[in-house]
């Protein structure tokens, strides 16, 4: 079969290169070259580079420490003269070459706002495409991290915005010219996020006052609540509303105050959870979340307090006089629903003194019990905290979505 490919080779009069032209080729463009001088036979003339950006992935995005990481490749373009050959000297068909990056120049681009340490943008083994017409292509495919402040406002509904920042240190605009080829960044590789959704992208070259070009990459991103709805939010608003049963407990179980302060403990766990995903940084705004939080730990004690006055209502003697305010105020809450003793008959042997007639005892001949101030306590508390929780939780999702 290689007898016959070789035969109909010369018979065709096809030519190809060898190994040894390719070599010849390599020696040939690097013999005298300086890589540590830029293109350009005018001088007064900067070089034209064309830059554009794939992105593949977003790796990492962590507002407590301010951080991004993406995964993609940037992709350079420019023209060195000094790279030109004619292919008919070498094997006729050598149009295209490999070479390796540190043996010829190309645009040492670093991080302008990088997380850690600064760094380069390629790594030591790579390659360049190189072309008989002096143009080179460099594909630098990497991890890229940068600082991004996060605005945790509407967490966990929010949307973030970060710029990743890169510039040639030591060349300004009349060196080096950078034009973006897309205005946005290429998305066809992309592998979705389980965690951010990219709503838009932008790549942009940007002046500087200082005279020298910046490569600006924008991701705009919002993130996927599935997760934070089932697994905080609805967890957060049920143990609100479970807090409020602890009024309709019954007094002889005894477990009031215990209930009341475990609920009260699901909630500060919650908060502490929040607390740990989100910046210590008071701008550009706390999270309203934490807000809202911190409303239900304050309703959360309100009931608490609430509930250990309600006991003491329950367990003071009937031998201490109901004051008349917490008479009229049983009445107007408890006595309007339902009548109070209203079949306890007075007894006819008692013998009431004017000057010292019970305060418990109504003009209507019906007697008020503490038990009877505690129940109707506890029917303000419910409607009261009730309302509390409805509004806090009202108040919360209009700053969100409105």
């Amino acid at each position: 079969m290689l007898g016959k490919i070789s035969f109909l080779s010369l018979l065709l009069g096809i030519e190809c290169y060898t190994i040894a032209e390719e070599t010849l080729l390599h020696q040939n463009l690097l013999n005298g070259y300086n890589k540590r001088i830029r293109p350009g036979a005018d001088r007064t003339k900067p070089v034209n580079l064309d830059a554009s950006f794939t992105l593949t992935a977003i790796k990492e995005f962590s507002e407590s420490e301010g951080k991004i990481a993406v995964v993609g490749a940037f992709r350079f373009n420019w023209e060195d003269e000094r790279l030109i050959w004619d292919p008919a000297t070498y094997g006729g068909d050598l149009h295209n070459t490999i070479m390796y990056f540190q043996d010829i120049w190309v645009p040492q681009f670093v991080n302008m706002n990088p997380y850690n340490e600064l760094k380069r943008v390629g790594l030591d083994e790579m390659y360049c495409t190189l072309t008989e017409t002096g143009q080179v292509t460099f594909i630098p495919p990497d991890l890229y991290e940068s600082t991004c402040d996060a605005d945790v406002t509407y967490y966990p509904f929010d949307k973030q915005k970060c710029s990743l920042l890169y510039y040639i240190p030591g060349y300004y605009i009349s060196d080096m010219n950078i034009t973006a080829a897309s205005s946005t960044l290429d998305m066809d590789l992309y592998e979705k996020n389980g965690l951010w959704q990219v709503l838009e992208t932008s790549f942009s070259v940007k002046t500087s006052a200082k005279n020298f070009q910046l490569i600006d990459l924008t991701i705009s991103m919002t993130r996927r609540t599935t997760y934070y709805v089932a697994g905080l939010l609805l967890p957060i608003v049920l143990m609100n509303f479970i807090q409020l049963f602890v009024f309709l407990l019954p007094v002889e179980s005894g477990e009031r105050v215990g209930f009341s302060i475990t609920v009260l403990l699901a909630v500060a766990v919650f908060l502490t959870i929040i607390q740990e995903k989100l910046p210590e940084a008071s701008e550009p705004n706390v999270s309203v979340l934490t807000y809202k939080l911190l409303v239900d730990m304050i309703i959360g004690c309100g009931m608490i307090l609430a509930v250990v006055i309600g006991m003491r209502f329950y367990h003071r003697s009937d031998d201490i006089r109901v004051p008349w305010i917490l008479r009229g105020f049983t009445r107007c809450f408890y006595g309007c629903c339902t009548p109070i003793n209203s079949k306890q008959s007075v007894n006819p042997d008692e013998v009431v003194d004017i000057k010292s007639e019970k305060p418990s005892r109504g003009s209507d001949g019906v007697s008020i019990t503490w038990n009877d101030v505690g129940k109707a306590f506890d029917r303000v508390c419910l409607p009261l905290f009730f309302l509390s929780l409805v509004m806090n939780n009202i108040v919360y999702f209009i700053i969100i979505f409105v």
